[in-house]
């Protein structure tokens, strides 16, 4: 008989290695701390909304809060580094840019899923039927997402959301 790996380590291998999973996990660590970061006063003028490659982007509220974080951005960056080095993660610039403030500040930014999730519709991932020991593994997950209450919930639901999206899609490749 072959070996048999339990789906979560099927998931952790696989699943979390992704760039998906990876980005979330990027975007957990800013966005979460982000009040902590910057600090209150800016925390209510700026939001973290996305993360490509090891930059950060920043919606702020107009081009003033945008100059004072470009004076603040090395301090930034060294609070920044203190979060993202336990997870093995690098900030190395931080973009700003006030014409999303609107969109982000309404919650319309990070929370959709990654897009390399879309390949495939809702209606397809819909119909892909889990075994009941795939549903047992992928429960154990997202209830260690749920766990992690230091991140806000609707950033913790989008990351058990796209685990399970992409493992449905996983099963539709093959």
């Amino acid at each position: 008989m072959g070996d048999f790996n339990k789906v979560s380590d099927i998931l952790a291998e696989e699943v979390f290695n992704k760039n998906a999973c990876l980005g979330s996990i990027k975007k957990a660590v800013a966005f979460g701390f982000w009040k902590n970061i910057c600090g209150e006063k800016f925390a209510k003028f700026s939001k973290p909304y996305d993360i490509k490659g090891k930059t950060l982007f920043v919606a702020v509220k107009n081009p003033a809060v945008m100059q004072e974080l470009i004076f603040y951005k090395s301090a930034l960056l060294g609070k920044l580094k203190n979060y993202f080095s336990p997870v093995n993660i690098e900030i190395e610039e931080i973009r700003y840019d006030y014409k999303n403030w609107q969109k982000i500040a309404a919650g319309e930014s990070y929370l959709k899923g990654d897009d390399s999730l879309e390949y495939y519709s809702n209606e397809e991932i819909s119909k892909i039927e889990l075994s009941v020991y795939e549903a047992e593994e992928l429960k154990k997950v997202t209830n260690t997402i749920s766990n992690l209450t230091f991140l806000d919930e609707k950033l913790r639901e989008s990351m058990k959301r796209n685990i399970v999206t992409s493992t449905k899609a996983k099963k539709i490749r093959k």
